[in-house]
């Protein structure tokens, strides 16, 4: 449950500054400052926060081989949807056999956890 908190979490964060960050090159000063007061970027900053909440969470009631390759591999493919799906971005046939080890890994990892619980 906390991992999945931690990886929606993290992602929305990234996904919001990502978005704020279109058309922004971060070449002067000036532009960081804008981002440093902007909003919705101190909002998204506050998700990613939360997130490592939410890890130190399930790190502190789970094994620490587990949480750490579960919630990032959550982490990715929750990445890889939102760039397709929000940023358009474009995935090569390497990237989905990639995408579909992780979801492997992850659900081996949970029965393997299930399993010694």
């Amino acid at each position: 449950m906390y991992i999945v908190l931690y990886a929606v979490l993290n992602v929305c964060g990234a996904a919001i500054i990502k978005h704020q960050l279109k058309g922004i090159k971060l070449a002067e000063w000036n532009d960081w400052l804008k981002l440093l007061f902007n909003i919705p970027f101190v909002a998204a900053f506050s998700l990613i926060i939360l997130s490592a909440l939410a890890l130190f969470k399930a790190l502190s009631t789970n094994q620490f081989s587990v949480v750490i390759p579960m919630a990032t591999g959550l982490n990715f493919i929750l990445t890889i949807a939102v760039g397709y799906f929000m940023f358009q971005d474009k995935l090569s046939l390497l990237s989905y056999v990639g995408f579909f080890l992780i979801i492997g890994g992850i659900l081996i990892l949970s029965i393997n956890n299930q399993a010694h619980a």
